[in-house]
């Protein structure tokens, strides 16, 4: 699904992603690295295997678009207690292979990362936007005058109801002057957003996007 904003053309991905053409450049939101790790180191018995799953998908992603650029809309990272020397050396490594530039705008969940970013990874960080006009690119959904805002944070899904049954589905929302990706990690929960007339919604269907 293409749509055009401020003169761009935007891609929308049933992969949870959206890419903007004119800069060769990938946006995703909310990756959520190490979250079953955490999650184990809490007590709680959560299989490994769905990072690794993420972060191919990822690598497969930018390879089939040649992007140039990767933009994280926030929340790479799940906690600080998920970044065992295994996710870290995971991530080192996937980072080396995508021969694309890495831009993170620290999320919610990232602020750990601020002061103990890994040397291994490279990457570009920008603790409250990035702007790349017409585009501004931050974690939490927000107006910023001049600007169209790309975001996520909320991992939007959408229910659809046919008599008893009900299909969720995550979603990529957009208004006038901003949009909230999907959260592209698997292993994350999502809120119920709701079609209405100031907005639209972009439904991922297995490998489609539907607008509804």
């Amino acid at each position: 699904m293409i749509i055009t904003i401020k003169q761009q053309h935007i891609q929308l991905l049933p992969q949870r992603a959206a890419y903007w053409k004119e800069q060769e450049t990938l946006i995703v939101a909310d990756i959520h690295l190490g979250k079953a790790t955490a999650f184990r180191k809490a007590g709680i018995p959560i299989p490994e295997g769905a990072m690794e799953r993420d972060l191919q998908a990822l690598k497969n992603l930018i390879q089939k678009t040649q992007s140039k650029r990767c933009i994280v809309v926030g929340d790479l990272i799940h906690s600080a207690s998920g970044i065992s020397e295994t996710v870290k050396e995971l991530f080192e490594l996937w980072l080396e292979s995508i021969n694309c530039e890495v831009d993170l705008v620290v999320g919610n969940h990232d602020r750990s990362l601020i002061k103990n970013l890994p040397d291994e990874w490279n990457l570009n960080l920008h603790l409250q936007k990035l702007i790349i006009p017409p585009f501004c690119f931050c974690h939490i959904p927000a107006l910023i005058n001049g600007y169209f805002v790309w975001s996520g944070h909320i991992h939007p899904e959408i229910v659809l109801k046919s008599g008893v049954d009900r299909l969720r589905l995550r979603c990529f929302q957009v208004f006038e002057d901003q949009a909230i990706l999907p959260a592209f990690s698997s292993f994350v929960g999502g809120s119920y957003v709701q079609k209405n007339e100031i907005n639209r919604i972009y439904a991922i269907a297995d490998h489609q996007i539907i607008e509804i």
